[in-house]
């Protein structure tokens, strides 16, 4: 088991949208990859799948996770931790229903399998529907496609949830899942985040987007005051808020709640935007590292979306599409290598200062 009391440094990471497999694994580390994240829709079945009873197909089992820990180190890496734990495990406790109760034990039960199986990491999401895209077909640099986002497509979108929901109705939603789930990881010694929204807007077809700026993380650490609660820092979401980065970057890192970053770049901000490759987005990523640096973080920090580039093979696969609300390509293994390469290069780049 890694040594999770280990003094490690600000280094790269790798996220899998799927199962991992040792060929993954060996190309991970061959790119200098230290650390694996893996999205915990992945190792769950789909709720209509041969659901079993008791509540196995609501909570991710000790069993699944010790062999997914020991598998990853098998090959020389770390796991970090579980990123978005599957919908239909907390669908109930988002929307209010009946069955929240229920719902809140298993995903407590989770964390608690979690921890037993020496994995301390969690990221969460308070986003109904994953990303929305206006297009996943956006030409950039030398014509590889990237995702982008213009909000005057979405103001005609139809309710995705049969009605208009509002804000203190999620806000009261959210309050009862993280006072529900902290101490849990408290006594667990589990540090989970929140992924903001995106896009970073009001709202989209009726539901609302909380996380869609510093206040609403503020908002939520004031619930439930915590150390173990953090943010997931999703650069190229927060890019997208318009405002200043390197301020965002030194506030919540001076008060050590910046979890792990998502190193993912756009051009331009809501109400319009796109994705784009590392090295020609809108922030200079030499800098972004130089100011982590400077409020002392030192966890991980994996490539989010990338370009989907020519010739590449999509990241994700069948059976990920499954399991995830996402079904358009996010960028396969030559963007994500370059990119790594990239991060790399900047970490060692910006400790010789």
């Amino acid at each position: 088991m890694t040594d999770r009391n280990a003094k490690l440094s600000m280094r790269v990471a790798l996220a899998m949208f799927v199962k991992p497999e040792i060929e993954r694994l060996r190309f991970a580390k061959q790119l200098g990859v230290e650390d694996i994240i893996l999205w915990g829709n992945t190792f769950s079945r789909p709720p209509h799948k041969d659901v079993r009873p008791g509540g196995a197909d609501m909570e991710i089992s000790f069993d699944q996770l010790l062999e997914l820990r020991t598998m990853i180190e098998s090959q020389g890496l770390r796991l970090f931790g579980i990123e978005n734990l599957p919908q239909h495990f907390y669908d109930k406790i988002f929307w209010g229903k009946d069955g929240r109760e229920e719902q809140l034990e298993h995903y407590c039960n989770s964390i608690r399998n979690m921890a037993a199986a020496g994995i301390y990491n969690l990221g969460y999401n308070w986003i109904p529907y994953g990303v929305k895209r206006s297009s996943y077909t956006y030409p950039i640099r030398g014509g590889a496609l990237a995702t982008a986002y213009d909000h005057e497509d979405m103001k005609q979108a139809p309710l995705y949830f049969g009605r208009k929901y509002t804000e203190e109705e999620f806000w009261d939603n959210y309050s009862y899942f993280i006072k529900g789930i902290l101490p849990v990881a408290e006594e667990c010694g589990v540090t989970i985040s929140a992924h903001p929204n995106d896009p970073p807007v009001e709202s989209i077809g009726g539901v609302p987007h909380l996380f869609r700026n510093v206040d609403a993380y503020l908002k939520a650490f004031e619930i439930y005051p915590s150390n173990n609660h953090k943010v997931t820092l999703c650069l190229g979401n927060f890019e997208e808020m318009g405002g200043n980065l390197f301020e965002t970057i030194r506030f919540f890192g001076e008060r050590d709640k910046i979890h792990y970053v998502h190193f993912q770049s756009v051009s331009g901000s809501v109400p319009q935007f796109h994705e784009e490759f590392i090295d020609s987005g809108d922030y200079d990523p030499y800098e972004i590292v130089s100011a982590l640096k400077e409020v002392n973080f030192n966890g991980v920090m994996i490539p989010g979306h990338v370009p989907q580039t020519e010739g590449d093979v999509e990241w994700r696969t069948i059976e990920s599409d499954r399991y995830t609300p996402y079904h358009h390509p996010m960028g396969g293994y030559r963007a994500r290598a370059y990119t790594i390469g990239y991060i790399n290069g900047l970490i060692n780049a910006v400790g010789r200062k």
